[in-house]
C-alpha cells in the first residue's frame, strides 16, 4: 500500500505540471558525482538513490551549520541533541540509536568517522567551506569499507578557481548567535589556493548550551607536470562546548523544569582536530589514472561530568589516524564497449588512548585504554555497457580488522584486561541500470555492506562493589554486522523545469549490533528488517516559482529474536519535505520550506511499551539577494514556533524518558563580500 502510495503520488504531482515554463530545475542527470563509484560519474549513471546539495541549496536553507542540511531530504533522519553539530546525528533509512556507527562520512573522500561510539563530529565542516553534498543511499562498503552499511556522505570543500578574490562574512542571530569567516582563493597559472578562516560562537536555546568554535583550513593544488598533479589539504579545529542533558519527561509535564533548563550545568568538553592529507595524482595517457592518498589526524577530547554529592567523571581521549589509499583507474574499452576498471587498497591505522578518573559512592576511579585498530582492505569495480544503453555494475572488497585492547584499572588493578581480536568481512555489489538517452534512467541493484564492533562496544568495564569484583571483559564473541540490500527505482527529466525520481528498498540485517539497556553490554540482535521508498519531484508551475516536494517511507523492525515484530527506535515512518522557491528581479529569492515526520518510539526502547515521541511539522522561510558581489540572508528557523523534541531516551533505572528540547523560533541575518574576482 505505501509503496501504491509513493507512486501514484509521483505520477499524479508529475501530471498537473504546467509544461509552459522553460527554466531548469535544481539538478540535472549529468550532474557529476564520485561518490557512487569513487570516480566521476553522471548522476544519470549511479544504480542507486544520489541527492546532490549544492552550496546555493545551502543558502537558501538558512543553514547555520551542517546538520541544518539534511532536513528535507528524503531518507535523510537528523537527531540534534545539543541544536547544534556537536553530538548530532544523520541516519539514512532507519538505523535509528546506531546510525552514527551504519553511516559513513567523507570529506573529499576522507574518513572522518571516529572509531568509537562518540559518532562523527560534524561542528568541525563549517558550511562555508562546502562546495557540494553527495548522499548516497544504501549498502556502499564495497567501495569505501566500514560505517557504510546504510550510505554515505560525501562533502566536497571549495578549491581555488579563477583570479584571485577576497571574501569576507558575517552572520548573527538568535541565542546570541555570531559566526564570521575570511577566505581568499584563485588560480595562478598551475597552481590553485582556497584557505579560510572561520569562527562560530552561540549562547544556545537551553541554559549550558553554549558553543565556541575556530576553524583553520587551506586547499592547494598543483600541475607539477602535464600529467601529474598534486593535492595538499590541511585543517585546524578547536571548540569547547556545554553539555545540557536531557530532561525528564514527568518533569516537564508537572512544570518542575523548563524546555531551556539544565540539571547539569557543569558538564562540558573541548575538543582538537588536526589534520594533514594528500593525494597525488598521475594520468596514464589515454589508458587511466593512478592516485595515492594519504592523510594524518589527530584528535583530542577531553570532559568533564558532575553528578553532584563530589561525583564526577573526566576523561581525556586522544584519536590519531593514519591512512594509505592507492587506487587505479583504468578507462579501456573492452571489445569496444565503454568500460571503467578501478581496483584500490586502503589501509588506516588507528592508535586510540582514553584516560579516565573521577569519584563516587564506590570511590575514586582512574583507567588507562589504549586501544590500536589497523584496517587492511583490497577492492575492485567494474562499470561495463555490455550492450547499448545498458550499464552493468559488480564490485567486491575484503576487508581485515585487528583490535589490540590494553585496559588498566589503577585503582583496582584486578579489574585489567587485555585481548587481541580479529574481524574478516567481505562485500558485493551488482547492479544494472539502463538508460533512456539523458533523460532518465530506471535501476535495480543489490549490495552487501558490513559494520565492524566500535573499539568501546568491546569493553563491558568491570567493578567492585563491597569487596566483591567483577572484571573488565573483552567482548570478542561480539559479531560484525552484516547488511543486504536490494534497490529499484528510476529517474526522469523529461524536460529541464520538471523531473523526478522514486526509489523503494529493502535491507535485511543479521548481527545488528546495539546497546542493551537491561545487561549493561553491547550484543547481535538476531536480524532487522527496512524496507520503504523515496519519491522527490520538482517542477515549475509558472516561470519564477520552482516547488520541490520529497517524501519518504521507512518500516525498520525486529525480524525474529525476543523483539520479533516491533519497531526500532528513533525511526518515524514517514517523513515529507517541501520547499517553494519565487524568484524575481533575477538576483532575488523568496524561500518557504516544510519539513514533518511522524511520531517514533525512544532509544532504549525496544519493548516498545513507552510512548512514542509525537510526530511534528516545522516551517523555516528566508530571503536571499545575491549579486556577483554581494550575498544577503535574512532567515527564520521553527517560523511557527513550534515546541517539540527530536530525541529521546528510556531509562530504565528511573522509569522515564529524557528528552533533548530542540529550539523554537529563531531569527538569522548573513552578509558576505567579495573583493576582486
Amino acid at each position: 500500500m505505501k509503496k501504491a502510495s509513493l507512486t501514484i503520488l509521483f505520477i499524479m504531482l508529475f501530471v498537473y505540471v504546467d509544461f509552459s515554463a522553460a527554466q531548469e530545475g535544481p539538478y540535472r542527470l549529468d550532474d557529476i558525482v564520485v561518490t557512487a563509484s569513487r570516480i566521476q560519474t553522471p548522476l544519470v549513471e549511479t544504480s542507486t538513490n544520489v541527492t546532490i546539495i549544492t552550496q546555493e541549496d545551502i543558502k537558501d536553507a538558512g543553514a547555520r551549520t551542517l546538520i541544518d542540511v539534511f532536513d528535507r531530504e528524503p531518507g535523510i533522519i537528523t537527531s540534534s541533541l545539543l541544536n547544534n553539530p556537536k553530538r548530532a546525528q544523520v541516519d539514512i533509512r532507519g538505523y535509528g540509536e546506531a546510525a552514527p556507527q551504519n553511516v559513513l562520512f567523507l570529506v573529499d573522500g576522507r574518513r572522518i568517522n571516529s572509531i568509537d561510539l562518540s559518532g562523527t563530529d560534524l561542528s568541525q565542516i563549517p558550511i562555508d567551506l562546502i562546495e557540494r553534498i553527495e548522499i548516497y543511499r544504501g549498502p556502499a562498503s564495497v567501495l569505501f569499507g566500514d560505517n557504510a552499511a546504510a550510505g554515505v556522505v560525501n562533502i566536497i570543500l571549495k578549491k581555488g578557481e579563477g583570479k584571485p578574490k577576497v571574501t569576507a562574512g558575517a552572520s548573527f542571530g538568535s541565542d546570541k548567535f555570531l559566526s564570521s569567516q575570511l577566505s581568499v582563493s584563485g588560480q595562478e597559472g598551475k597552481f590553485s589556493y582556497f584557505a579560510i578562516g572561520t569562527a562560530f560562537d552561540t549562547n544556545g536555546y537551553r541554559h549550558n548550551n553554549d558553543s565556541r568554535a575556530r576553524d583553520l583550513f587551506g586547499n592547494f593544488s598543483f600541475d607539477v607536470l602535464q600529467n601529474l598533479n598534486i593535492v595538499v589539504k590541511a585543517g585546524h579545529h578547536k571548540d569547547k562546548y556545554g553539555l545540557p542533558g536531557a530532561l525528564y519527561l514527568s518533569d516537564l509535564r508537572r512544570d518542575s523544569v523548563e524546555r531551556k533548563d539544565s540539571i547539569y550545568p557543569f558538564d562540558h568538553a573541548q575538543t582538537e582536530d588536526n589534520f594533514v592529507d594528500t593525494e597525488v595524482l598521475a594520468k596514464i595517457g589515454n589508458v587511466g589514472q593512478f592516485t595515492i592518498g594519504g592523510s594524518y589526524r589527530n584528535r583530542h577530547q577531553p570532559s568533564y561530568f558532575y553528578y553532584g554529592s563530589g561525583s564526577y567523571t573526566e576523561s581525556r581521549s586522544n584519536l590519531a589516524t593514519f591512512a594509505l589509499t592507492p587506487k587505479l583507474v583504468i578507462d579501456t574499452p573492452i571489445l569496444g564497449r565503454k568500460s571503467n576498471f578501478v581496483v584500490g587498497w586502503d589501509y588506516y591505522k588507528y592508535p586510540t588512548t582514553v584516560k579516565t578518573g573521577g569519584n563516587s559512592t564506590l570511590g575514586p576511579s582512574s583507567t588507562d585504554s589504549d586501544i590500536d585498530r589497523t584496517d587492511n582492505a583490497f577492492y575492485m569495480n567494474e562499470r561495463l555497457y555490455p550492450i547499448g544503453n545498458l550499464l552493468i555494475e559488480v564490485g567486491y572488497r575484503r576487508q581485515k580488522a585487528h583490535y589490540d585492547i590494553d585496559y588498566t584499572d589503577l585503582i583496582n588493578p584486578v579489574l585489567s584486561s587485555s585481548a587481541v581480536t580479529h574481524q574478516d568481512k567481505e562485500a558485493y555489489r551488482f547492479s544494472a541500470n539502463y538508460l533512456f538517452g539523458n533523460k532518465g534512467d530506471v535501476f535495480i541493484s543489490y549490495g552487501r555492506g558490513f559494520r565492524f564492533p566500535m573499539t568501546d562496544e568491546f569493553v563491558i568495564p568491570g567493578y567492585c562493589y563491597f569487596g566483591y569484583c567483577q572484571p573488565t571483559q573483552v567482548n570478542s564473541a561480539l559479531k560484525p554486522q552484516i547488511t543486504d540490500e536490494i534497490d529499484v527505482g528510476f529517474r526522469y527529466n523529461p524536460v529541464s523545469y520538471a523531473g523526478g525520481s522514486v526509489t523503494f528498498f529493502q535491507a535485511k540485517n543479521k548481527n545488528e549490533i546495539y546497546y542493551d539497556p537491561i545487561l549493561y553490554a553491547n550484543m547481535n540482535y538476531d536480524k532487522t528488517k527496512r524496507t520503504g521508498g523515496e519519491a522527490s519531484l520538482f517542477f515549475r508551475p509558472f516561470d519564477p516559482l520552482l516547488v520541490t516536494i520529497n517524501y519518504s517511507y521507512i518500516k525498520a523492525i525486529f525480524n525474529g529474536g525476543t523483539y520479533d515484530g516491533n519497531d526500532v527506535p528513533l525511526v518515524p515512518n514517514n517523513k515529507l519535505g517541501v520547499k517553494m522557491s519565487y524568484t524575481m528581479l533575477s538576483n532575488l529569492t523568496f524561500n518557504l520550506m516544510g519539513a514533518a515526520r511522524s511520531n517514533y518510539y525512544v532509544v532504549s526502547d525496544q519493548k516498545n511499551q513507552q510512548s512514542k515521541l509525537p510526530g511534528y511539522t516545522t516551517y523555516d522561510a528566508s530571503v536571499v539577494w545575491r549579486t556577483e558581489k554581494v550575498m544577503a540572508l535574512f532567515a527564520i528557523k521553527n517560523l511557527t514556533g513550534k515546541k517539540y523534541s527530536e530525541y529521546g531516551v528510556y531509562s530504565s533505572f528511573a522509569n522515564d524518558v529524557g528528552l533533548y528540547p530542540s529550539a523554537e523560533r529563531q531569527f538569522f541575518f548573513s552578509l558576505q563580500y567579495t573583493f576582486g574576482g
